[in-house]
Order: C-alpha cells, then structure tokens, then sequence
C-alpha cells in the first residue's frame, strides 16, 4: 500500500515537472537540492557540527549543478566528422562528485586525543552530495525520501543511540603520596567504582613524595564515571589533577 502511494505520487510529480521548459525545471531541481542538503545541514548546525546548514547546502546545490551540467552535456549536439563514432557519457563527470566529496569529508574528520571526530559530518557531507546528485537528475521522490532518511539517521537516531549501552573511555591523571602499593590501591578504588581498566602509567614527582598516574579506563554510563570523580574530589588521599577523552 506504501508503495503505491509512493509510487502515485513519483508520477504526479513528474508530470506536474513536465510543464515547465528546461531552464525552469532544472532551477526547480536546484531548489529542491538547496532544501535537501539544507534540512540536513541545520541539524548539523544545531549540534554545533563543523559541516553546518552553508556547508551541506552548497554541497548539495554543487552536486545538483554538476548533474545538470552532465545532462546537457549528453544532449547537446557535437558536431563531429563522418567516419568518428562519438560517445558521450553523462555519468563521467557525475564520477568526480564522489570523488571530490571524499577531500571535502576528510577534512571534517579529525583526530582528537585517542579517538576521531567527525565521522557522521563526513558521512552526512557524502550523503548530501548523493541527494543533490539526486535532485539535479530529476529524481524528486527520491530525495525526498533520502533527506527524511538522513535527517531522521542524524536526528533520532542519536536519540535511540544514547539509551544503548555502550562502552565510553576516560583517561584520568590522578596525583596521590607515594607509598607502598600505592599504584594497586588506586587502581583498585577505581575498579570498585566500576571502571574497567585499559592501561596505566605513572610518574613520580621531582621530590618524589608524590606520584602521578595516569589511568585509562572504560565505563559504560556517564553517572559511573561522575560518581567516581566526586569520590576523587572527595577523598583527600587523592586529587584529580586532569581528565580526558
């Protein structure tokens, strides 16, 4: 039944596309690019996203543009000598969108302490490109659908995301006196608070009363990791000097 419906409506609006003369549809498939990558990029923007709503749109506008181009590219008629077989393939100047998008998504993606940043941008930026690419060949149902789709990927998903568990990682530079198992007594107090350790190094001050750890532990939820950095604050054996990503 779903199908149908789409199915009804991709032929309204194709038909209703058909009306207008060439200048007028194709700045109509431009639009609707601009309002694609738009929508997406105004859910970037308000995660403070580094690719944000100019970003997307312009994407999704260039790919929709270059679509275009290639389309009348193919149509036009090259004068060419008898005896010359002419092949014209509108899809290969389609290739470099993905190709020059795959630049534009690196650069989103950066390398923060011990993980990465920036993944979904760079794969929204990838997925708008397509959307405009989309548009630009007249394929309005389609991009419709796909912007709901990335949107609704970006959107409420991150909703469903944060209820699952999942493992979360903290380095945590922890300064204490130096003494007799002091290294084991602390890695224990975190394992009791429920961190899992990952791995643990120290240094002793230059007066070597006190020693410096610094600890990197897995937990599974954030109220986890608070409470053990209240205990911290809290305990006067320790004091928590830093903590990281």
């Amino acid at each position: 039944m779903t199908l149908a419906v789409i199915d009804a409506f991709d032929h309204s609006i194709r038909t209703w596309g058909t009306q207008f003369n060439w200048p007028a549809e194709y700045v109509l498939r431009l639009l609707l690019a601009a309002a694609a990558g738009g929508l997406v990029g105004i859910e970037r923007e308000l995660r403070g996203r580094q690719a944000g709503f100019r970003t997307n749109l312009l994407v999704s506008v260039g790919s929709a543009l270059v679509m275009l181009i290639s389309i009348s590219f193919a149509d036009r008629s090259w004068p060419h000598a008898d005896g010359i077989n002419l092949n014209i393939d509108p899809a290969r100047i389609a290739y470099g969108i993905m190709t020059g998008i795959g630049f534009l998504g690196a650069g989103a993606i950066l390398k923060h302490g011990n993980g990465i940043r920036g993944l979904t941008t760079a794969a929204a930026l990838w997925c708008v490109a397509a959307v405009g690419m989309a548009a630009g060949l007249g394929m309005y149902t389609i991009t419709v659908i796909a912007t709901i789709i990335i949107v609704g990927a970006l959107w409420m998903l991150d909703f469903a995301e944060n209820l699952m568990p999942r493992t979360r990682y903290r380095t945590l530079v922890i300064r204490r006196r130096w003494g007799p198992d002091c290294i084991v007594k602390t890695i224990d107090k975190l394992k009791a608070a429920g961190m899992k350790i990952q791995t643990v190094s120290f240094q002793r001050t230059d007066d070597l009363q006190f020693v410096d750890l610094s600890i990197h532990a897995a937990f599974k939820n954030w109220k986890t990791y608070y409470a053990l950095e209240r205990a911290l604050e809290t305990d006067v054996e320790f004091e928590l000097m830093a903590t990281r990503e």
